[in-house]
């Protein structure tokens, strides 16, 4: 067992395991546990007694009160191991904000919080897992939560605890499930301005909470977005606390880079504005991809964001050790502009993905009950809604941003994924999210309405966001056009996978992951291997 330790909360010269003297049970935590001070006050007035700061402890303690229930007990984001004598305990927060993963060679359980770290045991062989591969092609993600892209090597699902024991697996259970987003007039709801009050409350004790969980200097990634903006207004006016913002674009006329900059001086946040270029792209790309541990681009969601947002993160890592993210609220409060205002086009994107696939039985029956027939634009909005808070929030979102915080050495909190947050949001109608095919996120839009007109930035409520992909798009052009050029249309039509892959940059993605994870090259080398398609575009 062994542990690289992010010193975030507690004794910075602690360990990162603990072994309770008591029980002889040994906890491993990566992550933060929000609610720790609230939990260790009810377990002290039931006589335990605590010897550290550590989370890890906290954790023995639940365990040895609550079995294998103790996870739902927890609010934060967390990936736990176990050891309970001839036992392994694994568990992961509910919306799977912290990787974990394990595979089973016959009596052995290997665990990782990244897929590298199995990798490197001598009897793991990578395998290309085609199922995951194919998903990722339709949905422009792993759908399956507990899958990746390596054969054998699972993820524990979010919201679930996996128990090993000496003969292996004993048992895999749910501890957390995620309720199925509903309109209104199916299910009785509160009046919307009460309703708006009850997620403003929820949003500012995320941040209150999420925020004062350590006492390090804290970021925020700004977009000049709704999200990210409403963290900043809290921060500052609301808490007043002292607060650094980050945002990043290949060109200066970006409208996201202009309203960033906008909110950071009407929040009087120090604020940190970079500009990026061509050069700066190539290096960025490859150790996202290594760091990522998939394949991903042009799909649902677009490999640009993932890059952009590593590229930020390398400078954000140097300003602070904890940053916060965005990440969540689209899926909780219904933000995807034309996936959910126009569920009908979107069905129609993915359909045509899947036809890259065919034939393939389990995909279309995901398809399918994804988007029934007959055509149902508020029965697609429905299970789009519930549909992208798991893989698509997990294997992209979430893991994308883990993976930039842990290349950098830093943490990045998502704060709307804060349990009781998230539970508000979920519990609130479609109705209130997207009303109509012009909003979305209208209940979090009017719930600090009145916030943004006095902090001088109404303008933030009204305008489209462009996104995270946005802030390279003009070095997308170029990389593309580049692409194009060096790989011919014949080798992407006669590669085994050329017609799932679908585009030379597909290609070119496909192909740097094989040689990093199939071939072993070292992705820190300064030199590309000279029989990859990343040599004839590596710049000279």
């Amino acid at each position: 067992m062994a542990a690289c330790r992010l010193s975030i909360f507690g004794n910075i010269e602690a360990p990162m395991t603990y072994l309770d003297p008591a029980t002889g049970c040994v906890a491993l935590l990566n992550g933060e546990i929000y609610n720790y001070t609230d939990l260790w006050n009810q377990l002290i007035q039931v006589g335990d007694n605590r010897h550290t700061d550590l989370e890890a402890e906290l954790i023995t303690h639940l365990y040895d009160r609550y079995g294998l229930g103790f996870a739902s007990y927890l609010k934060g984001m967390f990936a736990i191991a176990l050891f309970d004598r001839d036992r392994l305990i694994l568990a992961r927060d509910r919306f799977g904000i912290k990787p974990l993963y394990y595979a089973v060679l016959g009596r052995k359980v290997i665990v990782s919080s990244e897929v590298k770290g199995i990798l490197a045991h001598p009897d793991v062989t990578p395998r290309l897992n085609m199922d995951a591969f194919k998903e990722s092609a339709v949905f422009g993600y792993v759908a399956d939560r507990e899958a990746t892209f390596f054969q054998g090597i699972y993820q524990v699902l979010p919201g679930s605890v996996v128990v090993f024991g000496q003969d292996g697996l004993i048992e895999k259970r749910l501890y957390s499930s995620l309720p199925a987003a509903y309109y209104r007039n199916d299910t009785p709801s509160i009046p919307y301005d009460d309703a708006c009050l009850k997620v403003r409350e929820s949003v500012i004790e995320a941040v209150e909470r999420t925020f004062s969980h350590g006492k390090m200097d804290k970021g925020i990634y700004l977009s000049g977005g709704v999200d990210s903006s409403t963290i900043a207004l809290i921060a500052r006016n609301i808490l007043g606390l002292p607060v650094q913002t980050f945002t990043m674009t290949d060109s200066e006329d970006n409208p996201d880079f202009d309203a960033a900059s906008r909110v950071a001086k009407a929040l009087h946040t120090s604020h940190n504005g970079y500009l990026v270029k061509t050069e700066d792209y190539w290096r960025a790309f490859v150790d996202y991809i290594a760091h990522y541990e998939s394949v991903m681009a042009g799909g649902v969601f677009h490999i640009q964001g993932g890059v952009a947002f590593h590229l930020l993160s390398e400078r954000v890592s140097q300003k602070v050790k904890v940053a916060y993210s965005g990440e969540g609220a689209d899926e909780l409060f219904g933000g995807y502009y034309w996936i959910y205002t126009h569920p009908l086009g979107f069905s129609d994107r993915i359909r045509n993905n899947m036809r890259t696939v065919m034939p393939d039985n389990r995909i279309e029956t995901i398809v399918n009950d994804l988007f029934p027939f007959p055509e149902d634009e508020m029965v697609y909005r429905r299970n789009l809604l519930s549909y992208l808070l798991k893989g698509g929030l997990s294997n992209y979102h979430l893991q994308s941003v883990d993976r930039s915080g842990g290349a950098f050495g830093f943490e990045i909190r998502p704060v709307y994924l804060y349990d009781d947050l998230a539970s508000c949001a979920m519990g609130q109608p479609i109705e209130f999210k997207v009303p109509d095919k012009r909003t979305t996120k209208r209940i979090l839009r009017d719930a600090f309405r009145k916030d943004f007109e006095e902090a001088g930035i109404t303008f933030v409520q009204d305008r489209l966001k462009l996104g995270m992909p946005s802030a390279i798009s003009q070095i997308d052009e170029e990389i593309t056009e580049t692409v194009n050029k060096v790989i011919y249309d014949e080798e992407l039509a006669n590669h085994p996978y050329g017609t799932v892959l679908g585009s030379k940059m597909n290609l070119l993605c496909y192909d740097l992951f094989e040689q990093i994870f199939f071939k072993g090259w070292n992705h820190e080398d300064p030199e590309p291997p000279q029989d990859s398609l990343l040599a004839r575009v590596w710049p000279r």
